[in-house]
């Protein structure tokens, strides 16, 4: 039997006191957003996660799905096109590290853990919330504006 790698554990980072951070931005690209009816799990790429009634169920450029929370959404994304449902998350400066190691990342708003693997970006939209972004993703989806100084 293969024995699972060692997972680095994010929880207590903050990426301002880290090496190797850059400033990036999500790319204005139109995403699908549905409202769940009720509460549930979305598989997403780096694990399980809970949503609950009313949070927004996104799908990305390669057909993968995450939730927000309805909270979030409201607060981060606009709507473009409201026949197609289709949003863009507003031009918002946020931290990012591309991880040399797997590691892992609890969500602030969910009790859940997020799995990233070595390549995957770390990404931190303010003190104690963070995301994971498969590294593919990341470079089609996010433009880094420079390093953070």
């Amino acid at each position: 039997m293969e024995a699972k790698p060692k997972l680095k554990d994010c929880n207590d980072m903050n990426l301002e006191n880290e090496t190797d951070v850059f400033v990036v931005m999500k790319k204005p690209i139109p995403l699908k957003a549905e409202f769940a009816e009720r509460d549930g799990i979305c598989n997403t790429k780096e694990g399980r996660v809970l949503y609950k009634q009313g949070d927004a169920i996104l799908t990305g450029t390669k057909g993968e799905q995450w939730p927000v929370s309805r909270e979030k959404f409201d607060e981060i994304y606009q709507i473009v096109d409201a026949e197609k449902k289709l949003y863009v998350k507003k031009s918002i400066l946020v931290l990012g590290k591309k991880m040399a190691e797997s590691f892992s990342v609890k969500l602030s708003w969910n009790n859940v853990s997020l799995v990233g693997k070595p390549g995957d970006w770390l990404v931190q939209y303010e003190h104690g919330s963070f995301g994971v972004v498969d590294k593919e993703i990341f470079e089609e989806t996010y433009e880094v504006k420079g390093r953070r100084s």
